[in-house]
């Protein structure tokens, strides 16, 4: 769609650009429900800089992990290029430093997690803007009318060495990614409103939401996975995250109804 672009004389990698206002966002987003948990601005500021570090560091063994045929000599697994990371090692790497600064600080984890829904997906939806113009991240063919045309390189375009010239339309997976990440943010307040959930609440939904979403749209991924990633170890991630969050959502009512 649109990898590159101009703007004042510079040339910019959209992909980049938009992970980086995604990062930016989820971290002005995250810096109120930080600092109500009681880290000072200075250690807010330092706990934000060591997720985004776990981050990284999560998204790039993940992917190390799932694709280790990917990585050698030209492609170090240790290279600091923004690509070759994956969403929920990232996701993961992310919560152990979250959690284990509020363990230190003796902090209850609900309430900030419950407050870090909206900067994640905030996060999260920018990336995928980014994801949509590289042209990344995009669907298998697709002859509904608002499919797209992304610039050849999938993997299905492919054949005995050579590439079709001309884009094929395919699913913009990252526009429904980002659609449904967005509306699954009001469902999540709103049910948790509705359903007189404690703290905790809207995140135990909306990470359900989030990982159905992610399942729903996996068979309309083009993936350069092994079939037993695509066909057996995500949809199986997805569906035991989806029971978690059912399951947190239930015990918190629970334990609530208990206590009063």
């Amino acid at each position: 769609m649109l990898p590159e672009f101009t703007l004042l004389g510079h040339r910019f990698i959209s992909y980049n650009v938009f992970a980086i206002l995604g990062a930016v966002a989820g971290a002005v987003l995250s810096w109120r429900p930080l600092r109500r948990a009681g880290f000072s601005r200075l250690g807010t500021l330092a706990l934000l800089v060591l997720a985004a570090a776990g981050f990284l560091v999560g998204a790039r063994l993940w992917n190390v992990a799932i694709m280790p045929e990917k990585y050698g000599e030209t492609f170090p697994w240790y290279t600091l290029k923004m690509k070759g990371l994956s969403l929920y090692g990232g996701v993961f790497g992310t919560a152990a430093v979250l959690l284990a600064a509020l363990a230190v600080r003796k902090r209850p984890a609900l309430p900030v997690l419950d407050g870090l829904v909206v900067p994640t997906a905030a996060a999260f939806c920018l990336s995928r803007v980014g994801c949509f113009l590289n042209g990344c991240c995009a669907g298998i063919r697709t002859e509904l009318p608002w499919g797209a045309a992304f610039p050849t390189g999938l993997p299905e375009l492919k054949f005995g060495g050579f590439s079709f010239s001309t884009a094929p339309v395919v699913h913009p997976t990252q526009l429904y990614e980002l659609l449904l990440a967005v509306l699954g943010v009001p469902l999540a307040v709103w049910s948790a409103k509705k359903l007189r959930l404690p703290a905790g609440g809207r995140f135990f939904l909306y990470g359900a939401w989030f990982c159905a979403m992610r399942l729903a749209i996996l068979p309309l991924r083009s993936l350069p996975y092994r079939d037993g990633i695509t066909g057996v170890f995500y949809p199986l991630l997805y569906g035991v995250l989806i029971a978690v969050g059912i399951a947190g959502a239930i015990l918190i009512k629970r334990k609530k109804t208990a206590d009063a």
